[in-house]
């Protein structure tokens, strides 16, 4: 059993479609469409530009797909040996990828960088104004276990979060000032770019209940737009969208849907053209919400960083991306102290599973802790492995990406929001009842909790807000830190995971069999009750 979403074991080369079009992946020598070859060859890319030696043990290694995780681990390792080693490894990654990816039309193949530059058509805009009253006040409110939190019964949660290891000190001090913090929650002023709208981890409804205006790409499908033009006219927000012809000539609401939006894999130069032209005096954040199972989740995410290379170089937009928390991340030494002490706890829970830890602990209940990175100037660096091997390559590579994007990003002067958010109980999770069984057990290992959708949404949200307003955030470009990496150290909602005494890819299949131990105990008290009754 997995808590995480897996990748097929299937072979690295994809079928060709009956017609490629789009950004795909590159062919190889044998004229086949490798992700594996494609992906070590990024890779490599990445320790080639700081000469390091990892780059030849990338291309010699045979077994990628279960031995992805500790290239990925080496990289991090690699990057903050200097913040030059970082910035340059972020480069080569993505320019290896823009300069390998194709883009293809009609039959012709280009570089999806040469697509970006050689297309130029775009969109008409469609424009909804919200209907719903604006309130006296705009405030932040997190829906949690059946309740709506705000005010000081917010900063209460949060506090207790943060005391129990859920979230960082620096989350709950950003949330908070979002909460407090008069004026910042109206949205009326600001403009996002929401690449994937609908998304179910994406904030669209939290922006515009709260006024904001939202640019909105998502799939040229009815029944998509029929939902969100809805909810944007139930709001005191606008919503922006791309039309396939002028609003003008469109007569119904029916037709409007059946116009409206795009598709980012095949016509992503049209839509960043169109971007650019949209709210031209407008300062825009751009965020990246996409999600598509296996090699197209590289795809989909490459075609959004053209979008976001594209914005930035056009109108130094900001950038806004959710991280994942089974990622490797550069921690505070707090959190890794903390994980450290909850290994080594001597409470009942932790008792309880030493036999599993004893004899299986190189496979379940892993130690979440690593060894200190120093630099070369001497700091040390704490960092976290959060990652799944069986969440594959494919995902690793696109939320590497993303890290890439940001890094590149900040180094412009752009704002760059970028968050770790909780692991998630959202309705294509737990549809999979071994991914369900999972999520029930989890929270068995202090301090992890799974969150649900409106949750995550609100607070990751509020996190968003807080990088846009607050000028001492991360994530503005005035504020350095010794190292890029350390972008994403700060404000993280990870759900407890960094400070977990094991790592998040070790607790699965001991969750499932919690899950089951908890059902069968609910079963021994129900029995005698209905012998009695």
């Amino acid at each position: 059993f997995f808590c995480f979403p897996k990748e097929k074991r299937s072979t690295s080369i994809m079928p060709p479609p009956r017609n490629p079009a789009g950004v795909l992946f590159p062919k190889n020598e044998k004229g086949d469409r490798s992700t594996t070859d494609a992906q070590k060859k990024v890779w490599a890319a990445t320790f080639s530009a700081i000469d390091s030696p990892t780059a030849k043990s990338v291309e010699s290694e045979r077994n990628w797909r279960h031995n992805y995780t500790k290239y990925v681990i080496k990289h991090v390792e690699e990057s903050l040996a200097s913040p030059m080693n970082a910035t340059q490894s972020a480069k080569a990654g993505l320019d290896a990828l823009h300069n390998s990816f194709e883009f293809i039309r009609d039959g012709k193949s280009s570089t999806l960088a040469e697509a970006m530059k050689q297309y130029t058509g775009s969109f008409e805009t469609g424009f909804v104004q919200g209907t719903a009253e604006v309130p006296d006040r705009f405030r932040i409110s997190v829906p949690y276990k059946g309740r709506v939190l705000q005010k000081n019964v917010l900063l209460q949660q949060l506090q207790k979060w943060r005391d129990q290891g859920v979230i960082e000190p620096s989350t709950c001090d950003a949330i908070s000032m979002v909460a407090k913090t008069k004026g910042w929650a109206d949205l009326r002023d600001q403009y996002f770019v929401l690449l994937g709208a609908g998304s179910a981890m994406g904030p669209l409804k939290v922006l515009l209940d709260l006024g904001a205006n939202v640019i909105a790409v998502d799939l040229n499908r009815a029944p998509i737009w029929k939902r969100l033009i809805t909810m944007a006219k139930e709001s005191c927000g606008t919503l922006t969208f791309p039309l396939s012809k002028s609003q003008k000539e469109i007569s119904n609401d029916d037709e409007l849907y059946e116009c409206a939006g795009c598709d980012l894999l095949q016509q992503v130069p049209e839509i960043n053209n169109w971007l650019k032209t949209v709210h031209p005096d407008k300062n825009l954040t751009v965020g990246c919400y996409v999600y598509l199972d296996g090699e197209a989740h590289v795809r989909v995410v490459l075609a959004c960083d053209a979008i976001m290379k594209g914005m930035c170089d056009a109108r130094k937009s900001a950038i806004a991306f959710l991280c994942t928390p089974t990622d490797a991340h550069v921690i505070p030494t707090d959190a890794l102290k903390a994980a450290e002490a909850n290994y080594n706890s001597k409470g009942l829970k932790n008792m309880l599973v030493l036999p599993i830890r004893t004899l299986f602990g190189s496979k379940y209940l892993k130690k979440n802790v690593r060894p200190l990175v120093k630099s070369q100037n001497g700091k040390e660096f704490a960092y976290v492995d959060g990652l799944v091997v069986a969440q594959g390559p494919n995902y690793a590579l696109a939320k590497r990406m993303q890290h890439w994007r940001c890094i590149v990003a900040k180094e412009q002067g752009c704002i760059v929001s970028s968050n770790v958010a909780p692991s998630t109980a959202t309705a294509s999770v737990v549809h999979n009842k071994q991914f369900a069984w999972a999520y029930d057990g989890m929270p068995y290992f202090t301090p992890l909790e799974i969150f649900q959708q409106e949750t995550s949404n609100a607070v990751m949200g509020a996190l968003l807000i807080h990088d846009i307003r607050n000028a001492n955030s991360v994530s503005q470009p005035s504020q350095k830190r010794d190292n890029p990496l350390e972008l994403f150290s700060e404000n993280s909602f990870h759900g407890g995971v960094w400070r977990c005494g094991y790592t998040v890819g070790s607790v699965g299949e001991v969750s499932v069999l919690i899950h089951f131990v908890k059902a069968f105990k609910l079963v021994l008290i129900l029995i005698p009750l209905l012998i009695v009754l």
